[in-house]
């Protein structure tokens, strides 16, 4: 175990796919795995696991939801770091979703949260809210956040 996987849903404009595909860039120690892939990875071969996801209607998209519950025991007591792509990012997202994954028994080592296009709902009509984003400004962000939790979480000698 010397490793991170990232798992992510993007849906819609891509925005987390786009966003984490930029950060990661070729870091071999990171691995980016959405969760339509079949089969997943085993778990247990990494020491540090991300979640990504779009915010839909103020939550993680329903596939990292169900990805939760079944693997709720295999997450238990891993390391686990949060990234979210909201169209407003006026508030927290992170917040409810630290806990559910401490309810998991999950160690929340960080969480992220930046911008991203969103046509839903009513933001449809007014040609949605956010253009532009994730922008280079929240790819270097996230880069960064995820170096800090790589550095952070793995031992030296695997990085």
């Amino acid at each position: 175990m010397s490793k991170c996987i990232i798992f992510y849903v993007s849906q819609h404009h891509q925005n987390t796919e786009k966003l984490l595909k930029q950060a990661i860039g070729g870091d071999p120690l990171a691995e980016l795995v959405p969760l339509t892939d079949t089969p997943l990875p085993d778990l247990s071969q990494y020491s540090l696991i991300g979640l990504a996801s779009g915010v839909y209607m103020g939550e993680p998209h329903a596939t990292m939801l169900a990805f939760l519950k079944k693997h709720r025991k295999d997450l238990a007591g891993r390391k686990v770091f949060t990234i979210l792509t909201s169209g407003s990012n006026q508030k927290n997202y992170s917040k409810n979703f630290r806990a559910l994954l401490e309810n998991c028994g999950c160690s929340v080592t960080g969480s992220f949260q930046c911008k991203g296009f969103d046509t839903n709902g009513p933001w449809k009509l007014i040609g949605g809210i956010a253009k532009g984003h994730p922008d280079a400004a929240d790819i270097s962000d996230t880069a960064a956040f995820i170096r800090e939790q790589i550095k952070t979480a793995l031992p030296s000698d695997t990085r």
